[in-house]
C-alpha cells in the first residue's frame, strides 16, 4: 500500500537544490556511518548511542525512530513531500530506491526519488495539510485526513479537495515511533508563521508590485531606487544606488521573479547582461520560487557580480525595514512580533 511522508532536506533548507537537481532524498545526519545494515530502531540507536554517548536519550530515540523509516519503512513507490525552505513550495516525488549509502556528498544518506512537482504552492492545500508540512520531523509520515490521497489530488488538478467530512483531526501526521497509532507531533511554529506571512506577501505584491515591495525595502536600507513600469523590462526591474542623490559607486541593477517557477540560467545572464549596459556594479535576483541548478551554479560562479534573495533573504530584509515601511505598506502586510521561551531538548 502507497504511503506518503515528509523527507526534508536540511533545518535551512541546505541541502534543497541537490536533493531536486540529483532527485535524490538527503535527510542529514551526517556524523553517521552506512546504515544499510541495520534492520531496526534498536540496532540504529546503538549506532546512534556510540556516535553521540553524552547525547540525551529522547533525542536519540526519535532520531532511531526516523531513520529507521529512513533506511528501512519507505517503501519504493511511496510518494514523499519536501517542505522546500529556501522558496515557497513543496516538492513532491515518488520513491524509486532503497537506501544508499553514498559518501564524499553533502549527505552521505540518500535514496533515489522521481519528482512530480518540484514547485507545487503551499496554498494548493488546506489549512491541515500545511500544518502537516510544519512538524519539526526531518522524517514522519503524514496519515490523517485522507493526506495522501488529498496529495494525489493535488498532483493532478492543483487543488486540494480537503479531508472527508467526519474524518478531520488536529495534525495528520504520524510521530515517529514504530507501529504506533497515529498522534500529534509538535509543530515547527516559527515555519508555519513563516509560511502565512510569505503567502500574504504573495497575495499582497503579486506580480509587478512585488518590485514595488523590494524597491521600498532598498530604500530604507538606503538607496535611491527607480522602478521600470509593468511590461517587458530588459532584464531589469528597479535601479537603485547608493551615496547622495544616488551618485554613490554602489549601484545596483535588480530583477524580480515573482512566480512560482524558480529562475533559470537565462533570466540570470540577461540581469547581468542589464548590470553591464547599465553601468551598474552589481546584480541582484529576487526569485521567491528559488533558482534551478544551472542558474545556482552561474550566481556561484559569479560571486563579486551577482547576488540572490530567495524567500528566506527577502523576509529577514522585510523583517529588519518594517518598522519603516509606509503605512500603506504595513497595512497590505500586517505583522507583530512576539517572543516565546524555548524549551529544552530533553527533559
Amino acid at each position: 500500500m502507497t504511503r506518503l511522508w515528509i523527507v526534508r532536506a536540511g533545518r535551512h533548507g541546505e541541502r534543497e537544490l541537490e536533493a531536486i537537481t540529483q532527485g535524490k532524498l538527503l535527510p542529514g545526519f551526517n556524523e553517521l556511518g552506512d546504515l544499510s545494515g541495520l534492520k531496526d530502531r534498536e540496532a540504529i540507536g546503538r549506532v546512534l548511542a556510540e556516535a553521540d554517548p553524552l547525547g540525551g536519550k529522547n533525542t536519540q530515540r526519535n532520531f532511531a525512530a526516523q531513520l529507521n523509516q529512513f533506511v528501512n519503512t519507505i517503501a519504493v513507490g511511496d510518494l514523499v513531500v519536501l517542505p522546500r525552505k529556501v522558496t515557497s513550495g513543496v516538492a513532491i516525488g515518488r520513491v524509486t530506491g532503497p537506501y544508499v549509502y553514498q559518501p564524499g556528498g553533502v549527505c552521505p544518506h540518500t535514496r533515489a526519488v522521481t519528482w512530480l512537482n518540484e514547485a507545487v504552492p503551499r496554498e494548493a492545500f488546506a489549512q491541515d495539510l500545511r500544518h502537516s508540512l510544519g512538524a519539526f520531523m526531518t522524517v514522519c509520515e503524514v496519515k490523517r485526513n485522507e493526506a495522501l490521497a488529498r496529495v494525489e489530488a493535488v498532483l493532478n488538478t492543483g487543488r486540494d479537495p480537503g479531508p472527508l467530512l467526519g474524518k478531520q483531526g488536529v495534525v495528520a501526521v504520524k510521530a515517529a515511533t514504530e507501529d504506533a497509532e497515529a498522534e500529534d507531533v509538535e509543530l515547527d511554529v516559527e515555519d508555519i508563521a513563516r509560511q502565512q506571512i510569505i503567502a500574504l506577501v504573495k497575495s499582497a505584491f503579486a506580480g509587478h508590485d512585488l518590485a514595488h515591495l523590494v524597491a521600498e525595502i532598498l530604500r530604507i536600507e538606503g538607496y535611491v531606487t527607480k522602478v521600470s513600469p509593468p511590461g517587458p523590462d530588459g532584464g531589469v526591474d528597479i535601479l537603485a544606488a547608493g551615496g547622495r542623490l544616488g551618485l554613490g559607486e554602489d549601484r545596483i541593477c535588480v530583477q524580480v521573479k515573482s512566480g512560482d517557477a524558480p529562475a533559470n540560467q537565462e533570466v540570470v545572464l540577461k540581469l547581468m547582461g542589464s548590470v553591464q549596459a547599465a553601468k551598474a556594479r552589481t546584480g541582484l535576483l529576487v526569485s521567491i520560487a528559488g533558482v534551478n541548478g544551472p542558474a545556482q551554479k552561474l550566481i556561484d560562479s559569479e560571486f563579486f557580480s551577482v547576488r540572490l534573495w530567495q524567500m528566506p533573504e527577502l523576509l529577514n530584509a522585510l523583517f529588519a525595514s518594517y518598522g519603516q515601511l509606509t503605512d500603506e505598506t504595513r497595512a497590505k502586510i500586517p505583522l507583530k512580533q512576539i517572543w516565546s521561551p524555548v524549551a529544552g531538548v530533553d527533559a
